[in-house]
């Protein structure tokens, strides 16, 4: 640069380069390209050691410089220099540092660069020190250095905020990171809402007192350190405008501010847990690295509304927002803590800010209540905290002069007259602006001077008298029906769960409202001041003071009466529901807009109904006539549109606490007035509602309408739905066949392939994953239970994980450690372990950037998985090193290793020594949990044998830790505190909701607990005879996951959905009434042992079925009378695997799991239907050679004269008459295949493979044609395999070939004789699968000796669209329109006819998702009059709908 020596050829200070550089326009890109200038201990203001500096260049020979005596302190360059660029710095950011330590000149040590001269003291400059001299403050020993690392982080800060400059569109809030924000944080209103509202009755030049209050100038200043300060005043003195002023001078500023405004007329703005989530909403649109983090925690399915917010602030704050490497302060205000639920909550969580590697400003304004005054004096022991308490009595005096003089201006009147007003409102207000601006408000509409000097006479001192002169004004109002509609809309207001619209208001009290001319007028005019309506139309009470007033002080005339509001309003929104004209608009969905009542109606009612009086016959009457009637249908068909069907648990939670209520009163009165059916009634939809959401939440919301016809068939038939179906709506499908009498607890089942026995689980955002005992990973989708991807490790894992972001999983075997890529199933990258070492636990770290590992030699390593890292490499070896002997403690290999959610400390387990837990960056000993065994007979003494600990988990927060000792027992201990609580029980697992709220154990019997974290005591059991390998919650907490041998139980119980809606529901209670105990009430639920069904087919041209199940009855039923007959019976573990059926329909082939082979003849009545003298007549008998292999198929020839037994190495047909092979052929091909027979040649058969069919003939099985299958659209594309070399980084290339295997998952031929359906599956070596289906016309299967077998044989594809949607094809019905069901269990259609047209898929009914497995998926089937056919839980499903009818 020219400006880089000035013309004396010496260097020139960068200040005044820049200077030099703004009147220079060759340069003009590169100054408007300097956004931040980084100052290393600079002499801004001279240096007192000029003159000695050109005394030692004199001495040791060196010509002395021309600058140095221009660095003199105070020298005419320095003051020059520093004035020009005073006025350029506020273009910049301005990071200053100085030195600390004495630098060595010659004898002496001394401050080269004092303090004072390294900081140029401009606004806004951000100053910190470095601990070093002159010579060392630019030279640092290694990355670690304390000095480096606050030099690094000030660019780092820098880079992330400018770096983008000039394209800010990168780092602007995108459509689809904002809908992902939203999501993840779940605000009903926008932050700045309340913010605009009190920000409109600020006055200009006013509160500019509070800026130079020296703790807010303290607590804004640039400085590395975290801070809170507290201003508490009385109410009513403006203590909401003076927080918008401190947000707005901030912004102003270009500071990040953030702010919360606690409002206790509204329920939602109360809760400590809506806090959280608003800081963390404008901290993400604010900061984009913290953005990145929220967006990808959204993607990962992570929900932080019913989240604890202990949970939350250590998820969102603690372990992100606290951890950004950033020097600039991130501010907090937050307005009205006093009017939070739980004050002592949020200040006990602000004691974790002084972790925070980022300063946190916190400014809290509140009442100086004794609970946040004590709160404060806890919070000041870990972090500064500055009070504002004293506030000077002027300040106040002349914002308030300055309010009244600019409201006075409108006033009609002389000046002496507003003088005098001015005066007399200025003496009486005692620093009340809110009796000063009702005054005001009262004194604007006196028409004379007389009026206005009346006025101010009547008007008295005080809040408390100026609130009985309004509600004496309208208790005394001579009009009967001011007095009734100023009570109306008080009550709506004071007890409205959230501030309503005037539109709502309108709606809620119609017809009458429609009388009002205009209704805002007549709420102003009848309500007194009581009421404000903002600029938003919203109707809030003008204080809280004001609600308190009415609802609390005892002999008023005009009070009002929460409870009976209260009341009054549940009637309101319950009856809603009752017009048959909301369902039509529903449908059409023109009442979608959430500000409309029928919104507020739906969301609200239960919460009025909490707060109601108590046991009112009025709201049971109400209740039942809504229960009983059409209502509640419109009422969830309503919150399904609204997608707010977790109001379905908030009303099951106050209905059950009604009923309960109802319960208690009925122990005093007379039995006759009881209502024992009408509760009965209640009871029974309080679980109804619970079971809705978790069965039929995902349906509902593509579906609304569905809950009329299609949910009530598929619930329970002693639920309340169930029983009302016929009372409500006929449906359109009709479900039979299955015994269903009670809700289920379990969600889905899921089997592993090959009956792998299952070790371990993991439960990580959108995936769950199982680890199997030959060392392959199985993950799936927690939404569709969809299949992801399978990780074949290889070997026996000892420890895995997800990653924090849940785009990876990483997995350690005994010799390596495997990192694989999610959903794709890629693998990354392999490691060698350490030699002869167990890695028993694993974490990821750092923003996934670094991993973790506690291995059985007490050594934490680390793996860099983003760089070109060597491997595993070694932390620190003191834990190995530990020598401390405890008496009768032998410190052995640990058996157990547990990390802390944060990976800061590492919990360790030993067969006899106490539980330790240590730092992993320090390798510091953090505590030891000491119990010791119990005294045992014979042996003469106590032993002082330390009780083993079988198992460790930590709590989310990372403050305990849980675990099992040997006997059993469940104990929680604090490692810091050394506090711990225990539980006598024989559990042998053990794990923590996410939310931190919950535990779970289970037993050697099979049984598995829930208990609640705080009181120990358990909530839910659920008995069963299986064992349970490992368990876990789903991070919603709603659901927990449970492995037995090789099948995967998820369930769902109504206890766990109800205790995450418990926050809401305290919270709401907390404003009225203390929030009620924890319930004693232990939910409990039993596994009902069934034999699933193994085999299932059905009769062709008939409506018969025959179905095999586990414990080895084969039956035969008739789908239309479900009468049945047994066909056959084997032992229990020779279960029959497979079923055929001659077209006929006469005889039956079945195979066993011990390659038994027979064939049933159906000795039928006149009729021809299934009844009680249906007989069955034994004709084939045998057993095949183990040399066939295990048996995948039989097929009875179309005469009922040969029987096909396909092998896994060979295939074989048998004479049904003597019992003999005719003939047999080894199967070449590993490819599973389907056989048919021939739909026109009744001698052959046909051999389907995925890209063949082959004609065979039955009598020698001898091959008489091939034909290849064209496909008319392009192969689905999958991922690709990819052989990765161990201790290797993967680059992976798009010219990597894919190798995808491919089989026949289905084969068969329509109703209608005209059509075969083979559905292809595709799978890649990381387990993602694809099914494809084709249509092959029969007529183009006509084999002749004649015929050419070269050309491809063309098949009717479906389009990739809809054929990755088909999850189970089932066949053609009339009008050419293909039956599926597609992957969310829809029973769908498709038109054949338009298949080069329009795409559209029809969808008519659904399955639950817990009838969801592969095995009832693989098995189901079609009958010819469209009935669907679905094993579920031992028995079948006939599901009858009129579909090949054409009814849909």
């Amino acid at each position: 640069m020219k400006f880089a020596q000035d013309e004396a050829n010496e260097d020139l200070r960068v200040g005044k380069a820049y200077v030099l550089g703004q009147i220079d326009g060759n340069y003009d890109d590169i100054v408007q390209s300097i956004s931040a200038i980084v100052f290393l201990s600079t002499p801004h203001r001279g240096t007192h050691l000029a003159e000695i500096l050109n005394r030692i260049l004199s001495i040791s020979f060196q010509s002395t410089k021309n600058f140095i005596g221009d660095i003199n302190r105070s020298s005419a360059a320095i003051e020059n220099l520093n004035e020009q660029f005073r006025h350029l710095a506020t273009k910049l950011d301005i990071v200053s540092f100085y030195e600390t330590l004495h630098t060595s000149i010659g004898p002496k040590k001394m401050l080269v660069v004092e303090k004072d001269c390294s900081i140029l003291g401009y606004p806004h400059e951000i100053s910190a020190p470095l601990n070093a001299d002159h010579h060392d403050v630019c030279k640092y020993s290694s990355q670690d250095d304390p000095n480096y690392i606050s030099v690094r982080s000030a660019l780092t800060d820098l880079v992330r905020r400018f770096g983008s400059k000039g394209a800010n569109a990168l780092n602007s809030l995108k459509d689809e990171d904002e809908r992902d924000l939203r999501s993840l944080f779940a605000l009903s209103q926008a932050p700045d809402d309340d913010l605009d509202y009190f920000r409109k009755r600020w006055m200009p030049g006013s509160c500019q007192w509070i800026l130079s209050e020296p703790a807010l100038k303290t607590w804004t200043e640039f400085s590395p350190e975290s801070r809170i300060a507290w201003l508490c005043a009385p109410p009513g003195t403006g203590k909401s405008i003076l927080a918008t002023h401190i947000i707005k001078h901030l912004q102003g500023l270009g500071f990040g501010c953030h702010y919360f405004f606690f409002r206790f007329g509204d329920q939602s703005k109360r809760s400590l847990g809506v806090l959280l989530r608003s800081l963390g909403y404008q901290s993400a649109c604010g900061l984009t690295q913290f953005r990145r983090a929220m967006v990808e925690l959204s993607r990962e399915g992570l929900k932080l509304e019913k989240m604890d917010p202990r949970v939350v602030w250590q998820k969102i704050f603690i372990s992100v927002l606290f951890k950004l490497a950033q020097l600039r302060p991130i501010y907090w205000v937050i307005d009205a803590l006093d009017e939070a639920d739980s004050p002592k909550a949020f200040l006990e969580l602000l004691q974790d800010v002084s972790r925070s590697t980022c300063p946190i400003r916190v400014f809290i304004i509140s009442r100086d209540t004794e609970q946040i005054s004590m709160a404060f004096k806890r919070l000041s022991r870990s972090i500064s905290v500055d009070i504002i308490g004293d506030v000077d009595p002027e300040n106040t005096q002349a914002d308030m002069r300055l309010y009244v003089q600019k409201e006075l201006e409108f006033m009609r009147g002389r000046q002496d007259l507003k003088s005098s007003v001015l005066e007399n409102i200025l003496a009486r207000a005692d620093g009340n602006f809110l009796w000063v601006r009702l005054v005001l408000e009262e004194v604007q509409h006196c028409r004379t001077e007389t009026a206005i000097r009346d006025a101010l006479q009547d008007i008295p001192n005080g809040m408390t008298a100026l609130y009985s002169r309004m509600e004496n004004g309208i208790a005394n109002n001579p009009r009967p029906s001011d007095r009734h509609w100023a009570k109306t809309f008080l009550k709506w207001t004071i007890c409205a769960r959230r501030a309503l619209s005037l539109t709502e208001l309108a709606e809620a009290l119609e017809p009458e409202s429609l009388e009002f001319l205009d209704l805002k007028s007549t709420i102003q005019d009848v309500c007194r001041q009581f009421i404000v309506i903002d600029r938003n139309m919203r109707i809030t009470i003008v204080h809280q003071t004001a609600r308190d007033y009415l609802t609390k002080t005892q002999g008023l005339k005009f009070s009002i009466d929460v409870r009976e509001s209260h009341t009054e309003i549940f009637s309101r929104t319950i009856l809603a529901f009752a017009d048959n004209a909301v369902r039509s608009k529903l449908r059409q969905r023109i009442s979608q807009d959430d500000t409309c009542f029928l919104h507020y109606a739906a969301t609200s009612w239960a919460y009025h109904l909490r707060h109601s009086a108590t046991v009112s016959n009025v709201c049971l009457e109400l209740l039942v006539r809504f229960f009983k009637g059409p209502s509640v249908m419109t009422w969830i068909h309503a919150l399904a549109v609204y997608r707010r069907l977790d109001t379905l648990v908030t009303a099951a939670n106050a209905l059950s606490s009604f009923i309960g209520q109802f319960r208690r009163l009925n122990a005093t009165r007379n039995p006759l007035l009881h209502r024992l059916q009408d509760l009965e009634i209640l009871d029974l939809w309080a679980i109804d509602l619970v079971r809705i959401v978790g069965k039929f939440s995902r349906h509902l919301i593509q579906d609304p309408a569905s809950i009329h016809k299609t949910v009530p068939q598929f619930c329970p038939k002693e639920s309340a739905i169930y029983r009302q179906r016929f009372h409500i709506e006929k449906s359109s499908i009709s479900v039979s066949g299955i015994s269903n009498d009670t809700w289920s607890d379990c969600l889905a089942k899921i089997t592993l392939q090959r009956d792998e026995q299952a070790e371990k689980i993991l439960c990580a955002g959108p995936y769950f994953a199982v680890v199997s005992l030959v060392g392959v990973i199985y993950v799936w989708g927690s939404s569709s239970f969809e299949k992801l991807s399978i990780l074949p490790h290889a070997e026996s894992i000892t420890s895995a994980c997800f990653s924090a972001k849940c785009d990876k999983i990483l997995t350690c075997g005994l010799r390596t450690t495997k990192l694989w890529a999610l959903p794709s199933g890629h693998l990354l990258a392999s490691f060698e372990n350490p030699t002869d070492t167990k890695l028993l636990a694993v974490i990821f770290t750092d923003d996934d950037t670094r991993i973790l590992s506690a291995a059985d030699d007490k050594i934490i390593r680390r793996l860099l998985p983003n760089t070109t890292s060597k491997g595993w490499e070694q932390v620190s070896s003191a834990l190995a090193a530990e020598q401390f002997q405890i008496e009768g403690g032998f410190l052995n290999i640990p058996t157990v290793m547990s990390f802390s959610p944060d990976a800061a400390q590492v919990a360790i387990a030993y067969r006899g020594y106490p539980l330790s837990v240590w730092t992993t960056n320090e390798s510091q000993l953090v505590g030891r949990c000491k119990r010791t065994v119990e005294g045992r007979p014979g042996t003469g003494r106590p032993s002082a044998q330390w009780m083993a600990v079988e198992r460790v988990v930590w709590h989310p927060t990372g403050t305990h830790v849980l675990g099992l000792y040997k006997d059993g027992s469940i104990f929680k201990w604090d490692p810091i505190g050394d506090e711990s609580q225990e539980a006598r029980a024989t559990a042998d697992e053990i794990g923590v909701s996410p939310d931190g709220k919950l535990f779970i154990t289970s037993d050697g019997d099979g049984t598995i607990k829930i208990w609640n974290m705080t009181y120990f005591s358990v909530v839910y059991q659920l008995y069963s005879e299986d064992p349970v390998i490992d368990l876990a919650f789903s991070p919603d907490c709603r659901r927990f996951y449970d492995l037995r041998w090789s099948s995967l139980n998820i369930w769902e119980p109504n206890s766990l959905v109800r205790l995450a809606e418990a926050e809401e529901s305290a919270s709401d209670s907390a404003s009225e009434q203390m929030a009620p105990p924890p319930s004693s009430h232990v939910s409990e639920a039993k596994v009902a042992s069934v034999d699933p069904i193994c085999a299932l087919v059905a009769a062709p041209h008939s409506l018969l079925y025959c179905a095999a199940n586990e414990d080895g009855a084969v039956t035969l039923f008739e789908s239309s009378t479900l009468r049945s007959v047994q066909v056959a019976k084997v032992p229990s573990f020779r279960t029959v695997e497979h079923l055929d059926w001659v077209e006929e329909g006469d005889h039956i082939a079945m195979a066993d799991l011990g390659g038994n082979i027979m064939v049933q003849r159906i000795d039928w009545s006149a009729a021809r239907a299934v009844e009680s003298e249906t007989k069955m007549v034994p004709v084939l008998k045998a057993t095949v050679d183990r040399g066939v292999g295990g048996i995948h198929q039989v097929l009875l020839d179309p005469n009922s004269e040969k029987l096909l037994v396909v092998g896994e190495s060979s295939c074989q047909v048998w004479s049904i008459e003597n019992g003999c092979v005719l003939a047999a052929s080894t199967i070449q091909s590993e490819v599973t295949r389907k056989w048919l027979n021939h739909p026109l040649q009744r001698d052959l058969l046909l051999s389907f493979g995925p890209s063949n069919v082959k004609a065979i003939r039955w009598k020698d099985l001898s091959q008489v044609a091939h034909l290849e299958l064209q496909s008319g659209v392009p192969e689905i594309r999958l991922d690709p395999v990819i052989a990765v070399p161990d201790l290797a980084r993967l680059l992976i290339t798009e010219d990597i070939k894919p190798r995808v295997e491919a089989s026949v998952n289905k084969a068969f031929l329509t109703h209608d004789g005209q059509d075969l359906l083979l559905q292809i599956l595709e799978r890649s070596a990381q387990g993602k699968t694809a099914k494809r289906l084709r249509i092959i016309n029969v007529s183009s299967l006509q084999i002749s000796d004649a015929g050419d077998w070269s050309q491809p044989l063309s098949t009717l594809d479906i389009p990739e669209e809809i054929s990755l949607r088909i999850e189970v094809p089932l066949g053609i019905v009339s009008g050419r329109r293909l039956v599926f069901l597609d992957n969310d269990l829809w029973m769908c259609t498709f038109k054949l006819d338009t298949l080069h047209g329009s795409n559209t898929v029809n969808r008519h009914f659904f399955l639950p998702f817990d009838w969801a497995s592969t095995e009832a998926s693989a098995q189901c089937c079609l009958l010819e009059d469209g009935t669907l056919l679905f094993p579920r839980d031992g028995e079948v499903a006939v599901i009858s709908s009129g579909l090949a009818r054409g009814d849909w």
